[in-house]
């Protein structure tokens, strides 16, 4: 028997949960992405290394700047070019404020509605108004910021190999909004510290981030699953893509065939100690320190990276002079290069190869929603597991919000999820 659940709403882009069940018993539960694979890296092939940003930013609307620079890097990497300290100061500015833009997009408008059981922000709007209305501010400084920096708020335009094509004369604009936004961030925190999160341990799973010495990892690092630090040009040898039949998206497993997580959860169990101090100091006051397996507490992470993310762009902000526009020679050349960084949602790496002419010849994308996709299908079936009678009232609510604990980022659509539960007779 099927029975099929239709539009599940609140994550972007369209995918399936199909419930597989045996005398009431779960067998198996497969997540998969439907939508019409993108092509974005055949759209590469045979083009000019510069068109690498505009096109990659187009995979996502809401993380743009995380496409541009892990392909800037790559780029950089193949011909080498190194971006001034200056540049990276504000490559660093420009990435904290889509984590403050993703994050509160995400947490306040997409998730906080789950945990107060009302079906969208509207309706949380009624009830918590003064909430939301700070959460719209955090954005709307997020958008200055990328305006600001890179002329446009979506799909920045500025970004080139080896810095920025333009600077602004002054960031002081914004430095009076950053102080209020911390302000609201610690608010906003301590608010959600005090809300009731569900009991739940993914602990059959590696975390997976970026390890920077010196620095809660962003722009750089070497690749750390909690055992090894791998190389990012070794990351095809740890890390596998893998077809599966009732998806058009890979799923990811380690190379011992195991599900993995990257994004806030990783970041946190593996850089605690970077955080920025005002955030490692909410963390310790309110008991949210490393191990944190639960999946349900992910808003709290993120919040926590939101404050964070404040704080590092306000010190950036307040110390900016505007640099002097020297720019740098580019000789394409035959070669290869590979980008790495952390987007909102966790690890983005790019490969790329050259001709002589600088043209493409071959692309690799892995996205952070590809990495996440087992653990997944791993959490809900450990969380569906629970359910009795596996019916469509039962399990709608347990499935979507464990779904959206990971803010998986699927090509752009209306409505994701559509449920199909078949019982074996």
């Amino acid at each position: 028997m099927t029975n099929k659940i239709d539009f599940l709403t609140r994550v972007s882009g369209l995918a399936n949960l199909e419930i597989i069940a045996e005398d009431n018993l779960l067998k198996e539960v497969r997540f998969s992405v439907r939508e019409t694979p993108r092509l974005i890296e055949k759209l590469l092939l045979g083009r000019s290394y510069k068109v690498i940003p505009e096109i990659t930013a187009r995979i996502c609307g809401i993380c743009p700047v995380a496409y541009q620079l892990t392909a800037l890097q790559a780029i950089e990497d193949a011909f080498g070019i190194k971006p001034t300290k200056e540049d990276l100061s504000l490559r660093k500015l420009i990435y904290l404020a889509e984590w403050i833009y993703s994050h509160t997009l995400h947490l306040f408008f997409v998730h906080l509605p789950d945990y107060y059981k009302v079906n969208s922000f509207l309706e949380l709007f009624q009830i918590e108004r003064e909430l939301l209305e700070k959460a719209f501010f955090l954005r709307e400084t997020a958008c200055r910021i990328i305006e600001k920096l890179g002329g446009r708020a979506i799909h920045p335009l500025s970004l080139i190999p080896g810095g920025f094509s333009s600077y602004p004369d002054s960031l002081s604009p914004l430095i009076d909004p950053l102080r209020n936004s911390l302000k609201i961030a610690e608010e906003l925190f301590t608010k959600l510290c005090s809300m009731t999160f569900p009991e739940f341990s993914l602990s059959e799973v590696q975390f997976v981030s970026l390890l920077d010495e010196d620095d809660y990892p962003i722009l750089d690092g070497i690749i750390y699953d909690g055992k090894r630090k791998i190389d990012k040009r070794s990351f095809r040898d740890y890390f596998l893509e893998v077809e599966r039949p009732y998806s058009t998206a890979n799923h990811s497993l380690t190379k011992e065939g195991k599900p993995y997580v990257v994004g806030p959860m990783a970041r946190f169990e593996h850089a605690f100690e970077k955080l920025s101090p005002r955030a490692k100091e909410l963390a310790t006051k309110h008991g949210i320190i490393p191990p944190v397996d639960n999946p349900f507490l992910s808003p709290l992470i993120r919040m926590l990276e939101i404050v964070h993310s404040v704080e590092l762009a306000l010190e950036i902000a307040k110390g900016y002079i505007k640099p002097k526009k020297v720019p740098q020679e580019l000789k394409p050349s035959e070669g290869e290069g590979i980008g790495i960084t952390e987007a909102p949602r966790g690890i983005l790496w790019h490969h790329y190869k050259f001709d002589s002419q600088g043209l493409i010849t071959h692309v690799n994308i892995v996205t952070p929603t590809s990495q996440n996709l087992a653990s997944i299908e791993l959490a809900l079936f450990k969380s569906l597991s629970k359910e009795k009678g596996l019916e469509e009232a039962s399990i709608r609510n347990r499935a979507e919000t464990m779904i959206r604990n990971f803010d998986p980022c699927l090509p752009c659509a209306t409505h994701f999820l559509e449920i199909s539960i078949k019982k074996l007779d």
